[in-house]
């Protein structure tokens, strides 16, 4: 895949975001490092201070309990908007734009893109690279077919 210059590529997953340029030319990129951020993000049971409610029957003597709420992978959904607001801070929005992220975060991503940032998407790919560095990355993207 060839990489145009000056494209931005976001890479995230539910606790690190990588934002990187490419400075280099289509053919021989170089990716630069934007922005980089980690997040600690404790268990759900660390979190959760009650216990799930309960839903009482009006008609008959029965109940049953409400799905206890996951605030780990909600914490991790909201790191994943945070970082697409981090892309727009940078001035980056209007950019060609490349997402590298899990399949669950790339739905949260798509859902969550500014209309003008979604005419600027190259290419999603669902791999979780956020914990490699530029040139594992930069070997992805050149292995990636669109």
């Amino acid at each position: 895949m060839l990489i145009p210059h000056d494209t931005t590529i976001l890479v995230v997953d539910g606790g690190h975001v990588q934002v990187l340029r490419n400075r280099g030319t289509d053919a021989a990129p170089e990716l630069e490092l934007l922005h980089e951020q980690a997040m600690k993000n404790p268990p759900s049971r660390a979190m959760a201070t009650d216990a799930p409610g309960r839903s009482f029957g009006s008609a008959v003597p029965t109940r049953s309990a409400y799905a206890d709420a996951d605030y780990h992978q909600r914490r991790e959904d909201r790191f994943g908007q945070e970082a697409l607001q981090a892309v727009a801070s940078l001035g980056r929005q209007d950019r060609p734009l490349i997402l590298i992220a899990p399949p669950r975060m790339l739905g949260v991503l798509r859902s969550d893109l500014d209309p003008t940032m979604q005419g600027h998407i190259l290419a999603e790919i669902a791999k979780d690279f956020a914990q490699r560095d530029a040139t594992d990355i930069l070997k992805l993207l050149r292995s990636h077919q669109i």
